[in-house]
């Protein structure tokens, strides 16, 4: 029976997830901070406003921040427990990304959220899940 090889390296070390789980922390709220200057300027009804917003910068930043701990935290259980772990994380990470998607459909409408809104907080899930992903399992910043 061949034995298949991994895509993208599997590391190993703390110290490089801690730099990769940084690098994709950064580019999301880069990115994320970028997209809600656009929807600012354009002014698009998203409907909440104000410091308790999801569109505030602190709660992009805030929530950014968490979820790479979440998965850098979530990674290294993989990688220490696992025979694959690339594979189990990404599967993990898609089933995480589809659970933080009911609060933008159950919980939205009721904060006054817009249509418009839930979906750029859809794309702003993706903003952050896709690089985050991409750089905690090594497949960028190596």
């Amino acid at each position: 029976m061949a034995q298949a090889t991994p895509q993208v390296p599997v590391p190993r070390a703390g110290n490089g997830l801690a730099r990769r789980t940084t690098l994709g922390v950064l580019v999301a709220i880069i990115a994320l901070l970028g997209t809600q200057a656009v929807v600012d300027m354009a002014d698009i009804a998203i409907g909440a406003t104000g410091a308790m917003s999801p569109f505030s910068a602190g709660a992009l930043v805030g929530s950014t921040i968490a979820a790479g701990a979440g998965a850098a935290l979530a990674y290294a259980v993989v990688n220490r427990f696992t025979a694959r772990p690339v594979r189990n994380f990404v599967a993990i990470a898609a089933a995480v990304f589809l659970v933080m998607l009911v609060p933008v459909f159950a919980v939205a409408p009721a904060m006054g959220i817009t249509p418009t809104g839930q979906g750029l907080l859809v794309a702003y899930h993706l903003i952050v899940a896709v690089p985050l992903t991409a750089f905690v399992v090594g497949a960028l910043g190596r």
